[in-house]
């Protein structure tokens, strides 16, 4: 059967990011309008100063470094009042944005792997990056250099982009202004988590990316006003998503960002209420400490929204963030690396417990089953495929066997298993790769979504993630929790039995822990997501060391 969104069906793109978000897309408002600032200092950026110095700066790249559209510029930098202008300069010389996302443990093994995957030729650093992009460009070849801010004296080759800014060049104007040159340009080249599998190079056209922006505008709650709101981004601005919320969205809207030095959590939830935040973008692992930190003292009555992506969450933690921040639903947007928004939730028929909302603008959906390849029905639950009836999807860079992934009628196996009911709105259960089969012969599947509900009902548990450990001697997989502690709880024998005792009266039959509880310091991440494939590879099971009773609970004590 094939599910077709039943919101509007929006004009199909023909221009480019560029000229659709300061011209064609935005809203009317004052070009003095300040849409930038950074947290703890006075530094600003309005419309005017954005779209002037993005353009100057694209005339440089292109007169100066002989960029040519098509070519793949990178982003490696913390989030600072030159990063928006370094990105927009970008789409402004007809170049291909290649974001890599600021996290602690970043090494420039990554970098070099993220540069020649993306084939590109020149990358945009600062001071806090400059000794990793060095040694990653020893490593693979040298490109150019662009500093986004004046660096210390053991760098001076590398020009800085005020310096830039002052030279006088020519250069022409790039402008799409038809459907298919809106559709054959690559706007963003962006990598996959790699936490289910190996990195792939997702390709973005300009008319993909517009319009996801022009459906994602829909999901603006209507009590947004953006003469006041003000948003933050939580995460790194080097994060495909904050390419959609804060470097477009914001922009259409003509709404300020306030640029943090951090990527927020537990500690620094003031910053919510230093600038009167109307907007919070809610990670998976942020919304794990946001649901059980104490804000006893704390003041968010300025939040209006809260949106959650990257991963399906529980309803349990949802309700718990959403009590900690006055009391507002939080909300969810559905979609892939591959394919951007999907679905959303838009008002009271799609925001239904369970749902992460309804098929978008242009969009069409199949249901198949994980094992036969039947086309299912409402409600029928099985692998969920997708395709865009405004814009086609590009695919992966230079990867055939990927690419096996787009059939031949467009549609995109998302790797999600769910179902649809009748008025599309999608339920997402889990990952097909994080589905557990257990038991005995061929086995059953279980979502692991499950398991972490039931566990993070105890008061001992801050956060926990379960995944399938294999026993080698059976080829059975056991569930396997690997749980953080709450402050005043021992990594201890005791407190894993009462844990077990709780999620033993929740969950029942092939529901169980039988690969035990681990207590971890911290989950390892590939973006913003937790990497599963990591925790599995801390296990190590010989034969005969899993049992299926829980009776036989491991304890390790592990910081990842």
């Amino acid at each position: 059967m094939l599910f077709q969104s039943r919101l509007p069906k929006l004009a199909i793109p023909n221009t480019d990011v560029f000229h659709y978000l300061f011209h064609q897309g935005r809203r009317s408002y004052s070009r003095e309008r300040i849409l930038y600032r950074v947290d703890g200092s006075d530094e600003t950026l309005t419309l005017a100063q954005l779209e002037e110095r993005s353009e100057k700066l694209a005339k440089v790249l292109i007169a100066s470094y002989s960029i040519k559209p098509g070519d793949v510029i990178t982003i490696l930098a913390t989030d600072s009042i030159n990063f928006p202008i370094a990105f927009f300069a970008i789409l402004a010389a007809g170049a291909t944005v290649s974001l890599i996302p600021i996290q602690k443990d970043l090494g420039y093994l990554d970098v070099a792997g993220r540069l020649v995957q993306s084939g590109s030729r020149l990358i945009f650093t600062d001071q806090a990056l400059l000794s990793i992009a060095e040694t990653a460009l020893a490593i693979i070849g040298v490109i150019p250099v662009i500093t986004l801010e004046e660096v210390d004296s053991r760098f001076p080759r590398y020009p800085h982009l005020d310096v830039l800014l002052k030279q006088e060049v020519s250069a022409p104007r790039f402008h799409l202004n038809s459907v298919s040159d809106s559709r054959k340009h690559i706007a963003f080249i962006n990598s996959t988590s790699g936490s289910t599998g190996k990195m792939k190079s997702v390709l973005t056209s300009h008319a993909h990316f517009i319009a996801v922006m022009d459906a994602t505008r829909a999901t603006v709650p209507e009590n947004t006003n953006p003469e006041e709101d003000v948003w933050t981004s939580t995460i790194s601005l080097g994060y495909y998503i904050c390419g959609k919320l804060f470097m477009g969205l914001n922009i259409l809207l003509g709404i300020p960002v306030v640029l943090l030095k951090k990527p927020l959590d537990n500690t620094s939830l003031d910053v919510i209420t230093q600038h009167n935040i109307t907007f919070l973008f809610i990670t998976p692992t942020l919304a794990a400490q946001i649901a059980k930190a104490d804000t006893t003292n704390q003041d968010f009555s300025s939040i209006k929204w809260l949106l959650s992506a990257g991963a399906p969450m529980h309803e349990k933690l949802r309700c718990s963030v959403s009590q900690q921040l006055n009391g507002k639903h939080l909300t969810l947007e559905w979609g892939t690396t591959e394919t951007m928004l999907l679905a959303i939730q838009v008002d009271e028929q799609t925001c239904v417990p369970g749902s992460s909302g309804t098929l978008t603008n242009g969009i069409e959906a199949k249901v198949i089953d994980t094992e036969t390849g039947e086309e299912l029905g409402p409600g029928e639950e099985g692998e969920i495929l997708v395709r865009n009836s405004l814009c086609p999807f590009v695919g992966y860079k230079d990867n055939d066997e990927a690419n096996k992934d787009f059939d031949s009628e467009g549609f995109f196996h998302t790797g999600d298993v769910g179902y649809l009911d009748s008025t599309c709105n999608v339920f997402i259960k889990d990952r097909l790769k994080e589905l557990l089969r257990v038991g005995e012969g061929y086995g059953s599947r279980i979502s692991t979504s499950d398991l972490e509900s039931a566990l993070f009902d105890h008061p001992a548990v801050a956060s926990a993630v379960v995944v399938g450990i294999r026993d080698e001697s059976t080829q059975i997989y056991h569930p396997t929790a690997f749980v953080i502690l709450q402050p005043g709880y021992d990594a201890s024998s005791e407190t894993a039995k009462e844990i077990e005792r709780h999620t033993t009266r929740e969950l029942t039959g092939l529901k169980q822990l039988s690969g035990g509880i681990y207590f971890v310091i911290k989950y390892p991440t590939v973006g913003f997501k937790i990497n599963r494939g990591k925790l599995k590879s801390l296990i190590h099971i010989e034969e005969g060391q899993v049992k299926t009773s829980m009776t036989h609970t491991r304890l390790l004590e592990v910081a990842v």
